[in-house]
Order: structure tokens, then sequence, then C-alpha cells
């Protein structure tokens, strides 16, 4: 874990000497999960979010996620950011919302349906890898899930079960992606076409058999975790994200404006032996 550390130190130092793209050209999409005074998991303060959003408004151009990834002409010369959360936690709704509708920022909620129908084999699995208490990680309701989207939030799956994809039989790996697919399109009453990867690290949590899975159980768009921005060459099956979970306000800016881009050089090319020594807490999800 220190030697991970120290190679992303590394990589945002040397990031800070290399010259920077047109910030008009920039798009990057951001990562959230739990949004709580004091749950001790991934997990970012409301007043800690709340000071993200209003920097992110003061200094970027926000959009949905559905409009960074496929851009249109403009004359804005600020770099442009898209919000999302992963899992499906109460408090996107308790306290994540009233920041965002205050704001006017639009979010994509990608939510585990599993967590979300409180499946007790998938709020243990919660517990167990978020080292939660039973009466924290609380899940959203199916009537909270409406009312995001009714505030004009999207909706996105994030699997039934949230499991590392990657180690997934293909049997299993169909069953997460279109159960959890049915499962929030019938509670919607809509088609649900996009989806974010469980963990999301390239080579680690998914590859390119899963990619091809989930372009097969009908997903449009599939949003992964890489520190940089997106590159007009990416896939819209491989979208890149970074974790802005308990930021400080400056490394929040420091990530958006890429002084984190060199690490995803790293995820994206070293081989999985290397990135299992470097990193093996990403191998025990």
């Amino acid at each position: 874990m220190q030697l991970n550390r120290m190679m992303k130190r590394a990589a945002v130092a040397a990031a800070r000497q290399l010259p920077r793209a047109d910030p008009s050209q920039r798009r990057v999409v951001l990562c959230y999960h739990s949004v709580h005074p004091n749950r001790p998991y991934v997990s970012t303060t409301p007043e800690l979010f709340e000071r993200h959003i209003a920097w992110l408004r003061d200094n970027c151009q926000i959009t949905s996620l559905a409009d960074i990834v496929a851009p249109q002409p403009g004359n804005s010369t600020r770099l442009t950011v898209a919000v999302t959360f992963d899992d499906g936690y109460e408090d996107n709704h308790s306290y994540a919302l009233p920041i965002l509708m205050r704001y006017a920022v639009p979010a994509t909620f990608f939510i585990t349906a599993g967590f979300v129908e409180r499946d007790p084999a998938v709020l243990r699995r919660f517990h167990h890898f978020l080292s939660s208490r039973d009466d924290e990680a609380t899940p959203l309701d199916w009537a909270q899930v409406r009312e995001l989207r009714s505030a004009g939030m999207a909706i996105g799956s994030h699997t039934y079960s949230h499991p590392n994809l990657a180690r997934l039989s293909s049997v299993e790996l169909d069953k997460e992606l279109r159960v959890s697919k049915t499962v929030i399109s019938t509670h919607l009453d809509e088609n649900v076409d996009v989806f974010a990867y469980p963990f999301g690290k390239p080579k680690v949590h998914f590859t390119a058999e899963t990619v091809s899975a989930v372009h097969a159980a009908g997903y449009r768009v599939a949003a992964a975790v890489m520190y940089r921005g997106l590159r007009a060459s990416d896939s819209l099956l491989r979208i890149p994200r970074l974790f802005a979970d308990g930021d400080a306000l400056d490394k929040l800016r420091a990530k958006v404006t890429g002084d984190y881009d060199l690490v995803s050089r790293w995820q994206e090319h070293a081989p999985v032996w290397l990135m299992r020594a470097v990193s093996p807490d990403d191998f025990s999800r």
C-alpha cells in the first residue's frame, strides 16, 4: 500500500510539470459513493460535498454523463465535468440530492439492484467489504430511486450483487448484468442502458470479455475507474472516472485539472503481476 501511494505521488508530481491541454477540450467524470455526516466508508460529509459542487459550478461546466460522452460543439472555455454515484446508499437521497438540486447539478446514480432490493445475501456482502455495522450502509428504497429520477437524475445499473466481474463465469456474469437491468427497468418503467463496473479498475475488476458481455446485455455506456479525463478515442463501454470521496478541495482540483492523469498510464499499461504486487488490496475484492 505504501509503494502504491509513493508511485501515485510521483506520477502526480510529474504530471504537474507537463504542459496542459486546452481546458475547453477536457472532460472529466467524478465518482462518489456515500454523502453522510459520519459514515466511515467511501463517504463525503454533506458540507464537503457542497464545497465540491460549489467549486465545480464556479470553475467548470457541469453536465450530465449522457452529454459528456457525446459532447456537442459549444463556446465554453471551461473544462466539462459530470457527477456520478455508485452503489445506491440512502444518503444519496437524503443528503446529496438536496445539494444537487440547490446548485442545479445533474448526476447519474448507478445502483446495485440487490442492495436496493434488500436481498439478505447482498446486504451481508456490502457490510463485509465495507466493514460496516448492520445499521450502516443503508440502501435506497425504490420510492427514493423514483424520486431521484423525477428530480431529473439519471439511474444506471451497478450489477445485482456488486461482485468482481473479472472473476465470474460467463453464466454468472450474464446473470449479474441482465437481472440488475431488468429489476431496475421494471421499477422505473423505463429502459436502463448505462452501467458502472463494480470496483471499476481495468484488468483487475473487468476485462475485455466483461466489456463484450456488457454490450451484449444491452448497455450503451459503461463507466470504469481510471485516473484521467476522457479522450476522444475512449470506448463508450470504458468511460474513465476519478474517485472523489472525501477529497480535500485542493485534491479535487488536482484531479479535475489533470494532475492525476499519469496515474492512469500505470492502471492501463502495467502488467497484472506487477499491479498485484503494488496494489494487493485491489485483488482481494
